[in-house]
């Protein structure tokens, strides 16, 4: 057989084979359930598992159980009696197959740093996409966010927002917020600055409404404790904003 009619065959096979092992992959993830606590909860295989019988697609099939975390996320009534529970081992599996996709890294800080309250094993994660991503100032970024947020650690987060602000590409806000968090100034102003940026840049659905829920905390213990003036009239303003009305 010549080597271009052996060539054509094995990409043929291949073309074959890739129905075939997402199709397993289907079952595998909608049949191989266990009960816990009562609830069926779907079994997730590790990356070391998925890679024997990925036949080299490991990226497709991390968009497989990418969109299966989708779904599993989605069902915010669920998650908010779980605590995002499979959401380690979902995040996990998709970095580990495809490290240079970056979206799952923002959804470990607000799934297993928040949720789960466990920031150090999402910085794990998130460090993860770092190293596979050198030159990608938003991998950084977050590092800052789930350790100023879940970890409550000013002095890390200020470093990784810094390191994130030198990249040509980063936007020239990221350099400022990085100084605010190094400031000592109230912790407050901090945290609503921290969130102010993530709700109004944010796309995804889940995290704005969080970004909300807690500017309206956060801004309405300011006006609560404020005197009038200036400070009280500034949370009236941002609450009104936010379709609060005090």
């Amino acid at each position: 057989m010549s080597a271009i009619r052996q060539n054509t065959f094995l990409y043929g096979l291949l073309a074959c084979l890739l129905p075939l092992v997402v199709w397993l992959h289907a079952g595998v993830a909608s049949s191989l359930k266990r009960l816990h606590g009562g609830e069926e909860t779907a079994f997730i295989p590790s990356a070391q598992a998925v890679r024997l019988v990925a036949l080299g697609y490991d990226q497709l099939l991390a968009d497989f159980y990418w969109l299966a975390f989708v779904s599993y996320i989605g069902d915010s009534v669920a998650r908010s009696y779980d605590q995002s529970v499979q959401a380690d081992k979902y995040l996990d599996l998709v970095s580990s197959l495809d490290p240079h996709f970056t979206q799952p890294y923002w959804y470990c800080a607000f799934t297993i740093g928040s949720a789960q309250k466990r920031p150090l094993r999402a910085n794990e994660i998130i460090q993860r996409g770092i190293r596979a991503n050198p030159s990608n100032w938003y991998l950084p970024y977050i590092a800052g966010i789930n350790m100023y947020l879940f970890a409550h650690d000013e002095v890390a987060a200020a470093k990784y927002y810094m390191v994130a602000s030198k990249f040509p590409d980063a936007p020239p806000w990221l350099a400022r917020q990085a100084v605010i968090l190094a400031a000592k100034i109230p912790s407050t102003i901090k945290e609503i600055n921290t969130w102010d940026t993530i709700y109004r840049s944010e796309k995804s659905a889940m995290i704005q409404t969080k970004a909300r829920e807690k500017l309206v905390a956060l801004w309405s213990r300011v006006y609560s404790s404020s005197p009038k003036g200036e400070i009280r009239e500034k949370a009236k303003k941002a609450l009104k904003e936010l379709g609060v009305e005090v």
